[in-house]
């Protein structure tokens, strides 16, 4: 059954209904109310027709209802997209979700997709429709990209300028966030390293004494906490119950207040850098991502307001916290269920920081190879999502793909990464953990090393995405994890409670998640001077 014939359908029965109505004196209002649940029903029954001619996942009969498929995709989407990727690895298949259809692609479509011009397909576009469209908090990163630019032209090519900045706000978290730990201590070690890596994000972002000012942390830490689970509650039903869910959700409410609390505290710091810039005084310029926005904007313009580049800024902090401590977190997890790394990790880093006095610097983090391996495993097994390199087609015609299929405006697509990774014909013994895997294959591509990175992209390695849009803040993400793991096998013993073990992943959606109240035993060693 088509979806297009059935609307058709509905239409000219809602009419005749209409007509009758006027007949048999029934009252208006009733019909238009019946014509309305019709129309809902139709929508959450028949598969919408998207005029692409691709296999869908995750329907058990030709018959089925597609909400039925839409709730299975939420809470089964894993087997579902490895079901997928099995039938259709080298080709297209699509999946039916709350926020429409979603076409999902071998890599073998990378190199005719990955450097399109965002005109014809964008990935901003396709992060902020993959997270609840409007209810996301991110459409304003579709309306101004100041920040990704500055990100991409400041801090990436300054990281080396910014490593005692990170190592200071490292010490300050260690000194504000965690136990003494001189004996066994339990801690909750994911709550510790989101904490951990805010801070030092918003001491990149910020700078100080913002990044410590309580105001501005409490705001923000709300704002990304509650943003986030709004994103994941907006993916959780039907397009048109999000006005509704948008104003009963109190974790929108909070989100947004939160927002406005951090507006009224960095708006104030934004004028005065402004004024700066324009007055012509030569001053000391802040090293961080807010003063090269307010630099690389015009004042005049809507993307140089106050209001726009302080809500920018709010927002990009909630996605580099969340994302970059949830895959450190993995990593700590990963490493204290595999004790034979420890020793192994701790030794190469006191070397390699006792090669630049025990200072981090970007040629010791960068001699980190068998961490830097092992935290690309961890992330290979522990994805921040099971579908990567996200798009929405913004080209008014549509787009063609390289085999002929035509792709029409507005459709989501995307790559499913960890299948791709997890595949042994793709990745050789690819369903073990072999932390030294990467640290292995650098040693044996002599002049290729940088392939294998935790930051490098390619088309097994797409969690990153891949080409020109790929993450901007990957290899920031990169230094942090290191920073904050060889610190912790520095100066902590670190186990799981007697009887514990690494706790199973969940999911919801495409979206992995571990169990954010495992807690951890530390006690502190000897300690090491790293600073």
């Amino acid at each position: 059954m088509h979806y297009g014939n059935s609307t058709q359908s509905l239409s000219r029965n809602a009419l005749s209904t209409f007509f009758h109505s006027s007949v048999y004196n029934v009252p208006a209002t009733q019909v238009i109310l019946a014509i309305l649940v019709l129309v809902i029903c139709a929508s959450l029954y028949w598969k919408p027709s998207t005029g692409i001619d691709v296999p869908f996942v995750g329907y058990r009969s030709s018959w089925e209802p597609r909400f039925l498929a839409q709730i299975r995709y939420t809470f089964s989407a894993s087997s579902m997209i490895s079901e997928g990727y099995k039938k259709w690895k080298d080709s297209l298949f699509q999946i039916s979700r709350y926020d429409g259809d979603v076409l999902i692609l071998s890599r073998n479509y990378l190199d005719d997709l990955h450097n399109r011009p965002p005109q014809e397909l964008s990935a901003i576009h396709g992060l902020i429709e993959n997270f609840g469209g409007r209810y996301s908090g991110l459409g304003l990163l579709g309306k101004h990209d100041v920040g990704i630019r500055a990100f991409q032209m400041k801090i990436t090519p300054n990281l080396a300028k910014l490593c005692d900045d990170m190592v200071d706000e490292l010490e300050y978290s260690l000194r504000t966030d965690l136990p003494p730990c001189h004996d066994w201590t339990s801690v909750s070690i994911q709550p510790f390293i989101l904490r951990v890596v805010e801070r030092i994000v918003h001491r990149t972002f910020v700078g100080l004494p913002l990044c410590r000012d309580p105001e501005w942390l409490k705001a923000a830490f709300g704002h990304a906490d509650n943003v986030t689970i709004t994103q994941i509650a907006m993916r959780s039903v039907p397009c048109f119950m999000r006005p509704l869910l948008d104003l009963c959700l109190p974790f929108s409410w909070k989100y947004k207040a939160h927002l406005r609390a951090g507006k009224k505290v960095l708006i104030p710091e934004v004028e005065r850098r402004r004024d700066l810039e324009t007055s012509g005084v030569d001053y000391m310029k802040p090293n961080d991502l807010l003063q090269s926005m307010v630099e690389m904007t015009n004042p005049d313009d809507e993307e140089g307001q106050p209001d726009t580049l302080a809500e920018l800024m709010i927002t990009m902090t909630a996605i580099a916290g969340h994302s970059t401590a949830a895959s450190g977190s993995h990593v700590i997890f990963d490493l204290v269920s595999r004790p034979e790394y420890i020793d192994l990790l701790r030794e190469e880093a006191q070397t390699t920081l006792q090669k630049t006095e025990m200072r981090f610097t970007k040629q010791s983090l960068s001699g980190l190879r068998k961490m830097d391996s092992f935290m690309r495993e961890s992330q290979r097994h522990n994805p921040l999502s099971l579908l990567g390199f996200l798009r929405v087609v913004k080209a008014p015609a549509g787009i063609t793909l390289q085999d002929g299929t035509h792709v029409p405006y507005g459709t989501q697509l995307c790559i499913p990464p960890h299948s791709i990774s997890s595949d042994p014909t793709v990745l050789e013994d690819a369903q073990s953990f072999n932390g030294l895997r990467y640290y292995e294959q650098r040693r044996r591509d002599p002049g290729q090393e940088n392939k294998h990175q935790y930051a490098t992209t390619d088309k097994i390695h797409l969690h990153f995405g891949y080409g020109k849009w790929a993450c901007p803040g990957r290899f920031m993400a990169s230094d942090m994890m290191k920073m904050i793991v060889a610190t912790l096998l520095l100066r902590y013993d670190i186990k799981y409670p007697d009887g514990k073990a690494r706790p199973t992943n969940g999911h919801i959606h495409e979206f992995p998640f571990m169990n954010i109240y495992t807690k951890l035993l530390m006690k502190r060693r000897d300690e090491m001077p790293v600073v």
